[in-house]
């Protein structure tokens, strides 16, 4: 249910955003889509996940693609979608997934850079396992994160980000980078 609500805000959000740019002159940013993609290394940090003595320590790479809507360079709202992919530490393995939808708050200090600031909520799906023993939960918890935003061309942005995603009593930290492309 949580997951269906999510998709339908993600879709009517970006339906309604998409006229409202159209309608927009060439040379007026004030409101503008957007998409982009990235990728990130993350650290898992699960000291609850097995137990005190079996503790799954790994580092790995995620994907992600995200749109949403900016307002004067200033406020943005974004949806997407993460894949954290499989780690594993040689007898437990975990698999993780899900959709994000966030606002964020940039200050653009020149015409090419901006840092900003985000907080959201990440609905996941997770699948662990240890030996023939599989379990699969979900959940919905809140996130954050920082990063700077680069203008390279008229159209297309480079983001450099931190977040801090939890997953029930999992900690992910992850480093992305990204491009995304303004309409």
């Amino acid at each position: 249910m949580k997951r269906t609500l999510n998709i339908a805000i993600i879709g009517i959000s970006l339906s309604l955003a998409t006229p409202v740019a159209v309608s927009q002159t060439s040379g007026d940013r004030e409101i503008r889509p957007y998409l982009g993609g990235g990728i990130g290394y993350y650290r898992l940090d699960d000291e609850d996940f097995l137990n005190e003595n079996d503790r799954l320590k790994d580092d790995h790479s995620a994907w992600r693609a995200f749109g949403g809507v900016e307002f004067g360079r200033i406020f943005s709202l974004q949806a997407g979608h993460i894949d954290f992919g499989e780690t594993s530490d040689g007898n437990a393995d975990m698999e993780a997934d899900g959709q994000t939808i966030s606002g964020m708050v940039a200050l653009p200090l020149t015409d090419t850079f901006a840092p900003y600031a985000k907080v959201g909520n990440l609905s996941w799906d997770r699948e662990r396992s240890l030996g023939p023993i599989t379990s699969s939960d979900s959940g919905d918890d809140p996130f954050y994160g920082a990063g700077v935003r680069l203008t390279l061309t008229e159209h297309t942005d480079l983001r450099l980000q931190y977040e801090r995603f939890t997953l029930e009593d999992t900690d992910l930290d992850m480093a992305s980078a990204g491009v995304q492309y303004n309409f």
